[in-house]
C-alpha cells in the first residue's frame, strides 16, 4: 500500500456503538433474559436495548424462526431440481437426446422437494 492511499476502516470500526456495557448475572438470570429475549424474536443486545431505551435509533436486530431455516433449504432443493429439469426440457426442445429415466428422476425429485416444501408451510 503505497503512502497516498488510505486504510479503510473495518466493518467493527465503523460501527456507532463502542461503549460496552457489562452486566453481571447469575445463569439463571441469564437463561431467562435469553429465554425472554428469544421469545421476542430478538438478540439478547437489541431485547435489553428495547427496554432499557425510549427510543431506540437502529432497527432491532430479529432472530430468524427456527422454520425460516427449514423453509429456505426446503425451497433451496426445490430450486436446484427445478433447474435441473429445466436443463433436460431445454436439452430435449434443441433435439439433443434426453434419456426417460433422466427425465422420470428429475420428475420424482421434483415433487419430493415440492412435497417437503408443503410439509413446511403448512407446519
Amino acid at each position: 500500500m503505497s503512502a497516498t492511499q488510505k486504510k479503510k476502516a473495518s466493518g467493527s470500526e465503523k460501527r456507532a456503538r463502542g461503549c460496552v456495557i457489562k452486566l453481571r448475572a447469575r445463569k439463571d438470570e441469564q437463561a431467562e433474559m435469553r429465554a425472554n429475549a428469544e421469545a421476542a424474536g430478538l438478540s439478547l443486545s437489541s431485547f435489553l436495548r428495547s427496554l432499557a431505551i425510549a427510543s431506540p435509533r437502529t432497527r432491532p436486530v430479529r432472530r430468524p424462526r427456527p422454520d425460516a431455516k427449514l423453509l429456505s433449504q426446503a425451497m433451496g432443493r426445490l430450486g436446484i431440481y427445478a433447474s435441473n429439469a429445466h436443463q433436460l426440457l431445454k436439452l430435449a426442445r434443441r433435439g439433443d437426446i434426453v434419456y426417460v429415466e433422466e427425465l422420470s428422476e428429475a420428475s420424482k425429485k421434483l415433487d419430493a422437494a415440492a412435497d417437503e416444501l408443503l410439509k413446511v408451510l403448512r407446519g
